[in-house]
């Protein structure tokens, strides 16, 4: 309906005093719905000012990894209960992102390295995890580029528990799912992640691959009592607890999980942008975002 014919309609309705409180209401409305963009604009603008003065040098070192696997696709792992089903040996020669505790998989030792490394939980950057965790990680990967948040730079500073040399920031500055919609860009602020691997999907982009496949998403929490199952975990499914876990009530997990899928659906939004395909190849899972296919066929 036009604002013509919302006055016209009104004025029939309401008479002149009532037509001029709703023209009030609506003006009103359309200019905070402005202000509201605005004000997002504004905020996301400061806070990227704010980092690039802070960390700027470091996120500069990214530009290498621009577009650097144009063309190419790329796999995305994460490590949910469905990689025990899948072999992986068939990956040794891709372009693969793995995260957190993927170092307990037996494929590093038997088979291929990962290309790439991510870490993003903050407890591995403020002592709640033991350092020796990460020297771990690195030994058994000594080839892989680590990505991680821009704030973990004076941590890894400090202790060293990354190599300096293959280790990469990356600013993410978060709240910004229903703004984004360009690639991001590892040399400037980018949108925050709620999981690690939605960091290696973000890096897939930002390194120009053309198709991204999602592996060991499974994204079974909320059938669990919120506790996480990974291929390494020693729980099986049907022995998780039932009810409150670690503090979390229900309708937080299912909170949580909304602004999960939130984020994943700006990933889709972007690679529909830009003529990119993200496919996801777990085996079963709840993460109904993207696109399917079974990992068989497609290595």
């Amino acid at each position: 309906m036009t604002i013509g014919e919302r006055i016209s309609s009104s004025w029939e309705r309401d008479g002149l005093v009532g037509t001029l409180q709703h023209s009030a209401l609506y003006l009103l409305r359309r200019v905070g719905w402005r202000a509201d963009a605005w004000s997002h604009q504004l905020d996301h603008r400061l806070t990227e000012q704010s980092l690039l003065r802070k960390y700027g040098s470091l996120l500069k070192r990214n530009e290498k990894f621009r577009d650097c696997h144009k063309g190419q696709r790329c796999f995305v792992i994460g490590n949910g209960p469905s990689l025990n089903e899948q072999d992986l040996t068939p990956l040794a020669n891709e372009i693969t992102f793995v995260a957190n505790y993927f170092h307990h998989h037996p494929i590093i030792s038997e088979s291929w390295q990962p290309k790439y490394y991510c870490l993003t939980d903050p407890a591995y950057f403020d002592g709640r995890e033991p350092v020796e965790l990460m020297r771990e990680i690195v030994a058994k990967t000594p080839s892989a580029s680590f990505f991680v948040p821009h704030y973990a730079a004076q941590f890894v500073s400090e202790t060293k528990a990354l190599p300096e040399e293959r280790t990469y920031y990356v600013g993410l500055c978060g709240g910004l799912e229903d703004e984004w919609n360009k690639l991001p860009d590892f040399t400037r602020a980018t949108p925050g992640v709620q999981t690690v691997v939605q960091l290696g999907i973000m890096a897939g982009m930002f390194m120009g691959c053309s198709t991204i496949y999602l592996m060991g998403l499974d994204h079974n929490w909320l059938s669990h009592g919120g506790v996480p199952m990974n291929f390494y975990s020693k729980e099986d499914g049907k022995s998780q607890p039932q009810g409150n876990v670690g503090g979390w009530d229900y309708k937080s997990l299912m909170v949580a999980m909304t602004t999960i899928w939130r984020v994943y659906e700006m990933h889709r939004r972007i690679a529909e942008r830009y003529g990119i395909r993200i496919v996801n190849v777990t085996n079963g899972g709840f993460l109904d975002v993207f696109e399917r296919a079974r990992y068989e066929d497609v290595v």
